[in-house]
């Protein structure tokens, strides 16, 4: 297989890990104790982090890894889901959607990603 065929199907993967990611913070923010949610949110992260890692987008894996971090500490009840964090979660799934439109329009996905890293890290120490 070419690394075309594996872009296209890379791009076509994360699509759906996204839209499954966003879907499910929506029915999230009604129920924030869901785990379940927390937990279907959290394996779509965790493939797309893989997923991005393994083509290269390591702005793309850094976001989804940090992302991770914070939904395995709400899935294990360490962190209560709250809005601030909701809205955090929101602003990673639209960064991520940015870098993923950049790469199917042939970019290189990059983005500066440190200020949302900043905010997931900052609740991760509460």
């Amino acid at each position: 297989m070419e690394m075309n065929q594996y872009l296209d199907m890379f791009i076509e993967e994360s699509k759906e890990h996204i839209q499954a990611i966003n879907d499910n913070l929506l029915v999230l923010e009604n129920d924030p104790a869901n785990v379940d949610l927390i937990n279907e949110i959290f394996r779509s992260a965790h493939t797309l982090k893989g997923m991005a890692a393994t083509m290269g987008f390591e702005d793309m894996a850094a976001l989804t890894h940090e992302m991770e971090n914070v939904l395995d500490q709400a899935r294990n009840h360490k962190l209560v889901i709250n809005t601030d964090i909701m809205d955090v979660i929101f602003k990673c799934v639209d960064l991520l959607e940015t870098m993923l439109y950049s790469i199917a329009g042939g970019g290189d996905g990059k983005e500066d990603v440190s200020h949302i890293v900043s905010a997931l890290k900052a609740i991760l120490r509460g």
